[in-house]
Formats: structure tokens, sequence, C-alpha cells
């Protein structure tokens, strides 16, 4: 494919999203106004408005293209100010390959790049035909075969969707989903849905109190949005690697391919969540270049199955026990946030208990969230720390709200930032943050000073 390529049509389109903005000010007008003119005059003005963003995202288009020559992707973009931008196979760390709904409809897919440096851009998208955004792909991160490494079924399954959850992102896509259900069929579904929030309410407050009722309700619904979320975005999902590249399949709704280059991967991030725990079983995210994991986990593992994660990174180290000494940490630095938060919690209580005690079962939630936010700052004061590796790799164990980090750090390409006060300096003691080129950070409270100090050298 030497010859010049247009990107998709809705290339275009996405750009129009700018003038319906722009389209706001005059309606702003005409309701500060609250007549019949003002109405007609806006409305002249937002159709000149359209017209005019979408003659110049025509123009755009027309003038943006693409082509493939020596092993990179060379794309042409402006109309008056025009910018040359080539991007060679060495330079890309990871790519994504997205193709909603409305992308598969039209024959489109979203292309995403990521690099191996933090310069910028840190990433660069396109909107491409299916078959001109494969032949990116396979120019760019070449894949012949594919050796499939982890393919969730039965419980596995299970696990990978309930540990793949995201409570935002999927009631993001639910409030979305409901509003495109009012406009295509014309019907209110928000109203459908909160009457049956409201009836899941009262049948729950007949065996739990009123206020109590509207938190289990509330609660089993968003674990239900999330989870079906969860259950689309990971349908058909499948990991891969061929050579020295990691291949990432999955999705309904919304299919999405990752490819990321072994040799890039910086950082792996082993998160044990509060479902791993009372499922066993671990997920596992990777960055590398500037690209930061993404929304899914490459994989989930079974604990003592760490020879799978092996499987696609072979110098993976997980820790081995905690990388920290205990007794020369302070247990306040990690205990006094939480227990304040369970100590103000409990008050609260006790004074519903005598004040108003039909607010007291509410009262109890942030006692029992103070209370794992508790035994979770308890856990990181014995185990959170940093350690080299003897094949140079660095482990980090790392505490944050309710989850324990456990990354595997890859890439000698880092810096650390050691914080020091006067309370920390007379125990020997500091934080340290750990920088990835992709901007995450890594906090460690109270490790040994004089081994902080030496960790940049020796690594």
């Amino acid at each position: 494919m030497n010859r010049q390529r247009r990107f998709h049509i809705i290339f275009a389109v996405h750009y129009l999203r700018y003038g319906l903005l722009l389209c706001l000010v005059p309606m702003l007008q005409a309701l500060l106004a609250f007549d019949l003119d003002s109405l007609w005059a806006a409305l002249r003005q937002d159709a000149v408005i359209l017209l005019a963003c979408a003659a110049a995202a025509l123009a755009l288009w027309r003038a943006t293209a693409f082509r493939l020559e020596d092993g990179a992707v060379k794309v042409t973009q402006g109309v008056f100010y025009r910018s040359y931008h080539t991007f060679g196979r060495a330079s890309i760390a990871a790519l994504e390959i997205a193709r909603p709904l409305y992308c598969r409809m039209l024959g489109a897919s979203r292309i995403t790049l990521y690099f191996k440096t933090n310069a910028s851009p840190k990433s660069y998208s396109m909107f491409l035909h299916k078959k001109d955004a494969a032949a990116v792909a396979d120019v760019l991160l070449p894949v012949r075969s594919d050796t499939s490494v982890f393919e969730p079924t039965g419980f596995e399954r299970l696990s990978f969707v309930m540990l793949s959850a995201n409570i935002i992102t999927s009631s993001a896509f639910a409030l979305w989903g409901v509003k495109q259900l009012d406009e295509v069929l014309g019907q209110n579904f928000q109203q459908i849905a909160l009457d049956t929030f409201h009836e899941a309410e009262l049948f729950a407050a007949r065996y739990l109190p009123t206020g109590l009722a509207f938190l289990v309700t509330l609660g089993f619904a968003v674990t239900g949005f999330t989870f079906l979320y969860a259950l689309l975005h990971t349908a058909g999902f499948k990991v891969c690697r061929n050579g020295g590249v990691i291949i990432s399949k999955g999705g309904f709704v919304t299919l999405i391919e990752r490819r990321i280059l072994v040799a890039c991967v910086s950082a792996c991030d082993v998160c044990v969540t509060p479902p791993a725990r009372l499922l066993r079983r671990y997920p596992v995210y990777l960055s590398a270049g500037s690209f930061r994991g993404g929304d899914l986990p490459v994989l989930v593992y079974k604990k003592g199955e760490e020879r799978t994660v092996e499987r696609l990174l072979p110098n993976f180290c997980p820790p081995d026990g905690p990388l920290c000494m205990p007794a020369r940490k302070s247990p306040v630095q990690y205990l006094w946030q939480p227990g304040t938060l369970l100590a103000l919690s409990l008050a609260l209580c006790g004074v519903a208990s005598y004040a108003m005690p039909q607010i007291l079962p509410m009262l109890f939630v942030p006692v029992v969230l103070a209370l794992a936010g508790l035994l979770v700052s308890l856990e990181g004061f014995f185990r959170e720390g940093l350690h080299k590796n003897a094949n140079r790799t660095l482990s980090v164990c790392y505490t944050r709200f309710f989850t324990r980090h456990e990354v595997c750090v890859f890439t000698p390409d880092l810096s650390y930032t050691l914080l020091e006060n006067p309370f920390s300096v007379s125990g020997g003691r500091c934080d340290v943050r750990v920088h990835l080129p992709c901007g995450l950070r890594y906090r460690v409270r109270g490790a040994l000073q004089y081994l902080a100090r030496e960790i940049p050298f020796t690594l």
C-alpha cells in the first residue's frame, strides 16, 4: 500500500462535535431573550455554524491522507497549514484497534498508536477503513500466528468479568445507553428505571430500615450495571503471544484489539482488590511506553500459578514475602488516616444512637468502609516496600485505597523522588516515589533511607 489513502469519513464527522458546541452560544442567547424571534435567529445561526463546520471538516478530511512505506506510516494533514507525520516501527510500543458499534456499521476502525518515549504527542489516533487499520497494525507491529496464553472459560470467565468490572465506566455506559434508548424509541426509559428502582427500594424496606434499603438497592443496581458492562466488554476475550508481541482481543459491543511490544513493557501491575482476595485470582495490567494499561487486565491468574504471567513476560518476578522491615516503620504513618475516619464514624454512630436512631443503620456503612481501609493500611505496614531482584528488575509493593499493588518494574528508565520529614529522618526512613516514562507513579512509604538512596545507582 504505497499509494496514499484517505481516512474514513467518520474522521470528518468526528470534528462536527465542535460545531455542536458552538451552536450552544446562539441557543443560550435565545433562552435569555425568551421570545420567538430570538429562537428563529438562533436556529438560522446554528444552521450557518453547522454548515461552516461541515465544510471545514470535509476540507480537512480531503486534505488528510496516509501512506505505508518502508515499515512506517506517513500521515499528511492540514489545509492551509500542512503537517507531515512519520511513525516508524521502531518508535511504536503498543497500538489499539477499537471498533465501536457505530464504526462497525460503517466499516471503520479507530487505531491509536502509543510511542516508546514520553515525548509529545504521547499517542496518535486515526479513523481508518477496517482493512487499512489492519494493514497499519501489521506494518508497525506484525503478527504472523497467535499462540493462546489466556482464554478464560467457565469459572475463570466469571472471575475475569468480576475483576474487570469498573464502576465509573459501567455507570457512564448505563446512563449513555438509557439516553440513546430515549432518543431512538421515543420512550422515557429514565422514568421507567427510576420507578423500577423505587419499587425495589420499597421491597427492600420491608426487611431493612429505609435509609439502609436505599443504599443496598443502589449498591445492587450499580453492581448489576457494572457486571453487565464487564460481561459485554470482555466477551470472547483472549490473550496471545507471537514472538515479541502480546495480542489481546475481546468485546461484544465494542471490539478491541491491543498489540504490545514485549521489549517495551515497562511494568507489570498485579492488583489485589477485594474481589480478587475473595476469588484468589489476580488481574494483571501492563504499561509500555506511553501506554498505561487500558481499562482491561491483560490476564487473570490463580494464586500460586505465576507461570501464566511468565509465559507472557519471562522476566516477571513476583515479590517473595514482605519487601520491608516493619520494625523500622512508623505505624502512625499508615494508620492515622483510616483510624481517624473510623473514630469519626464511630462518634457519629454514638451521637445518632440517642439523637436520631432512625439513621443509625446508614452510619454503619462508613464504619465498615473505614474499618476495611484500616485493615488494608495495616497490611501495607507489614508488606509495603521495594526491592531489587536478581534479574535486575525492581519489585514495588504499595497500597492505595482498598487495593494492594504488586508491581514488577522492567525498565531502567526511571526517576525517583525521596521525601523526608523531621520524624522520618530521626527514624532513618523516607518515602519513595517511582516515576515511569508513561506517567505512572508508585509511592512507597517508610522505606529505609540508606537503601532508598542506593536504588537509582544499583539498577
